[in-house]
């Protein structure tokens, strides 16, 4: 057979993956801080977007009319945008078209309204005022805070350096990582020096800090306290046997009774393992969530957007017309045409954001409606398919939507990544139960346990099978490793020492 060259004329679809796109899909995944991190850069990089309190006051002419939104008469169905199992092509026509140009909860909460579905502001948000950053203030180091402490304790130079060397290799809980010899080396001093710095860098606040390991951080508070007798002495040098719940074995080695024992660990609890948790402190951000879901008046469940999620933008039309014919050349009015364009795909890339959290959120709280009216018993399984296919978007859409997105409910506040859960098998023709709904139904019945009943990993699978949940043994284990829950032995030996 001959080997040839020979043209071809062939016609064929493709998918391609435009830079807008590429963005697209990265806005559906940020959180609502990247979101609006990322918004507070295009407001600086492009002189055609405002935020809502600025649009009127463009620069160029104080007297100058609000700006003017453009119309819209792309579909009207979203999923039609953003979904991604169809051509690649298609969703660039479709995202190319044009919401409305001015992004507002304020104004969608008139023009989105459908049953028990409400999106814009209402009752639920909160009320204009300062934010979490007015409420925290900023908290001294461990650092600083010792070396303050440094320099009125340890008079002698020498001292002085040992003790900030020391403070030099705490780790993040405070403990003494490094090595009395080599610092002995490097500062050509007696190891005995080092060790009696040590000793007394013990006792700078908080107590305990520098301590080689916990018996020895837990010994200094407890002497600081007057609690450092024999027993408690004995407690502190055989902690190994209190992690394992060999409470017997301790109790006799420290010469005393369990319900001694007992008074001891009581004791040990009122010290700190960790002397530097307090320090080097980082406020904690409070959660914002993504969406609210609250009963309505007719007793449906009703979804809103949190307006405070969700940045607001203005592409002006009007300050566009006017710089554009007003540009000195070719080059200045292709800037302006491309600035114009980025605007007005941003705006409509928020938008088709929001309403896709919104579908999502929605076909959540449908699907796991048992979930909102008895708790965590009522969740069922469901998959990122299910959702999927509920509002005809690809998976892969529906997993960016729910990363990092939260839902405030009357139940508490969720990442809606946890109303997706796997299908435990249920006996006869019942329902699947859900992987979440059984670790709960575990942690009941080993909180009701006594000290004469504690259940074992087999006792609890015949439990959950009278419930008609069918799982193996292993699984039972599984999940009550994963919920930090001992074993069986470790339970009962638990339960006699708080008996007494």
């Amino acid at each position: 057979m001959a080997i040839n060259q020979r043209l071809e004329i062939r016609q064929a679809q493709n998918l391609a993956m435009t830079p807008q796109m590429q963005q697209s899909i990265k806005l559906l995944q940020m959180t609502h801080l990247e979101l609006g991190q990322f918004v507070e850069q295009q407001l600086v990089e492009n002189p055609l977007l405002e935020a809502p309190d600025t649009a009127n006051n463009d620069g160029f002419d104080g007297d100058a009319p609000p700006s003017e939104p453009v119309s819209w008469d792309g579909p009207d169905n979203v999923a039609e945008i953003v979904r991604d199992d169809g051509p690649l092509g298609a969703q660039l026509e479709a995202a190319d078209g044009g919401l409305d140009n001015v992004w507002d909860s304020a104004d969608s909460a008139a023009g989105l309204q459908s049953g028990s579905l409400v999106w814009g502001t209402g009752s639920m948000a909160g009320e204009d005022g300062p934010g979490w950053e007015a409420q925290t203030e900023s908290q001294p180091s461990l650092q600083d805070h010792l070396e303050a402490q440094i320099s009125l304790e340890f008079q002698d130079p020498v001292d002085r350096r040992i003790a900030q060397l020391l403070t030099d290799q705490l780790d993040f809980s405070g403990y003494f990582t490094g090595n009395f010899s080599e610092l002995a080396f490097m500062l050509g001093v007696e190891c005995s020096r080092v060790s009696d710095v040590h000793a007394a860098f013990m006792q700078l606040d908080p107590v305990g800090i520098g301590a080689c390991d916990l018996a020895q951080c837990l010994r200094q508070q407890m002497a600081e306290m007057g609690l450092l007798d024999e027993p408690m002495s004995l407690l502190l040098s055989n902690l190994s046997l209190v992690g394992k719940g060999d409470f017997e074995v301790l109790a006799r080695r420290c010469g005393v009774s369990l319900a001694e024992l007992r008074d001891l660990l009581s004791q040990i609890r009122r010290c700190n393992p960790k002397p530097a948790s307090m320090f080097d402190y980082e406020p904690a951000v409070t959660l914002v969530p993504d969406v609210f879901v609250r009963r309505g008046p007719a007793l449906d469940w009703e979804i809103e957007l949190n307006p405070d999620a969700l940045p607001k933008v203005v592409a002006d039309r009007r300050y566009y017309n006017r710089v554009r014919g007003q540009a000195a050349d070719r080059k200045s009015t292709e800037y302006f045409t491309e600035q114009w364009q980025a605007a007005n795909w941003l705006v409509r890339a928020l938008d088709q954001r929001a309403n896709t959290i919104l579908n999502v959120a929605s076909t959540i709280v449908e699907e796991q409606e048992r979930f909102f009216a008895i708790g965590v018993e009522g969740l069922k399984p469901m998959t990122l398919r299910d959702v999927a296919d509920a509002i005809s978007m690809h998976e892969s859409t529906v997993s960016r939507v729910t990363t990092g997105k939260y839902m405030a409910t009357p139940r508490g506040t969720f990442e809606l990544k946890f109303f997706f859960t796997n299908a435990i098998a249920s006996s006869g023709n019942d329902q699947a139960h859900s992987a979440e709904a059984v670790r709960h139904r575990l942690r009941q019945m080993i909180d009701a346990e006594t000290s004469g009943n504690v259940l074992s990993d087999d006792k609890l699978v015949d439990l959950l099978a009278a419930d008609g949940v069918i799982v193996a043994r292993r699984t039972v284990a599984k999940y009550r490793e994963a919920m930090n829950i001992p074993s069986s032995a470790k339970r009962k030996r638990l339960q006699r020492l708080a008996a007494g």
